[in-house]
């Protein structure tokens, strides 16, 4: 069975711009958007008019919302002080939601400053933190996704189990990023901890996964460079292969901070540079799926 999926993109890699966002979508025959940034703006920082100026750009061009790309407590957040930050970028997310129709919204689970295993202080906090933050979610028929980024819950598949095992959710499942661990240590066991094994920790996490982000990266001389799908450690190959097995008919959403990373403004490049860089990849990782024997609903 070839599982059918649809694809998307966070196009703000492209451009701020939203028409140029809409362009490279359209230059890639998709309909789907993983709407993150745009005018500076985060998609949940956005007026309610601003909103509605968007999701109209969008609906005259026949793209859809897959999902909505917050900084709810992602790495920047702390989770002592950012609660009532997170809990006021849901509420307009939901409101966002609601006029637009999307299910889906990505959340992280606060920034750490060094490894922190199971069971400590901090892990309370979080807790605490992400079940009211995914309770309001519930209340309207909302799903957050954690994404294995560089946040407590990231630092192994056991925290992220632990996230998914003491929320209790049917609102909370996970986005796994391909290319995150190969820059992430496993912290469990003893230390000296060692670097995430991608297909690993998707093996481990497969039940709980709703979404896939495409990303890919090798270390190159102690500095991490991200590459084209297929051609880091992401595992991005292996772990297509395992989605097929388990019939996972997924959204797909390509990250590939090739060009520009958005967490990173220290990385620049020309519009013609990101614009190359996201049609290409877009159009690599299509090919590449499509080996792998997964193809998309449009």
């Amino acid at each position: 069975m070839n599982p059918h999926s649809f694809v998307s993109g966070f196009t703000d890699e492209v451009s701020d711009d939203l028409g140029l966002q809409i362009k490279a979508l359209k230059t890639l025959g998709w309909h789907h958007i993983d709407l993150r940034t745009v005018n500076g703006k985060n998609v949940s920082a956005l007026s309610d008019e601003e909103f509605d100026l968007v999701h109209q750009q969008l609906t005259e061009d026949n793209i859809i919302i897959a999902c909505f790309g917050s900084t709810i407590a992602n790495w920047g957040r702390d989770a002592h002080i950012s609660f009532e930050v997170d809990m006021a970028e849901m509420r307009q997310s939901i409101r966002h939601m609601q006029r637009s129709g999307v299910k889906f919204i990505r959340i992280m689970s606060y920034r750490v400053e060094e490894p922190v295993k199971l069971d400590s202080e901090l892990e309370s906090i979080i807790l605490k933190n992400i079940k009211n933050i995914v309770r309001l979610a519930e209340d309207h028929g909302i799903v957050c996704l954690h994404e294995n980024c560089e946040t407590w819950g990231g630092q192994s598949a056991d925290h992220s189990l632990r996230l998914l095992e003491q929320i209790n959710s049917p609102s909370l499942k996970l986005v796994y990023d391909t290319g995150n661990p190969v820059s992430m240590m496993d912290v469990r066991g003893d230390e000296p901890f060692s670097y995430q094994d991608p297909l690993a920790f998707f093996k481990e996490v497969i039940d709980h996964v709703a979404y896939l982000h495409i990303k890919d990266a090798k270390w190159v001389d102690n500095t991490l460079h991200y590459t084209f799908p297929g051609e880091g450690d992401g595992k991005v190959k292996e772990i297509l292969a395992l989605i097929l097995k388990h019939n996972m008919a997924i959204p797909i959403s390509i990250e590939p901070h090739v060009a520009v990373v958005f967490h990173d403004p220290s990385i620049k490049a020309s519009l013609e540079d990101r614009w190359t860089h996201f049609i290409d990849y877009g159009n690599q990782f299509v090919a590449m799926a499509k080996e792998a024997g997964i193809s998309f609903n449009w």
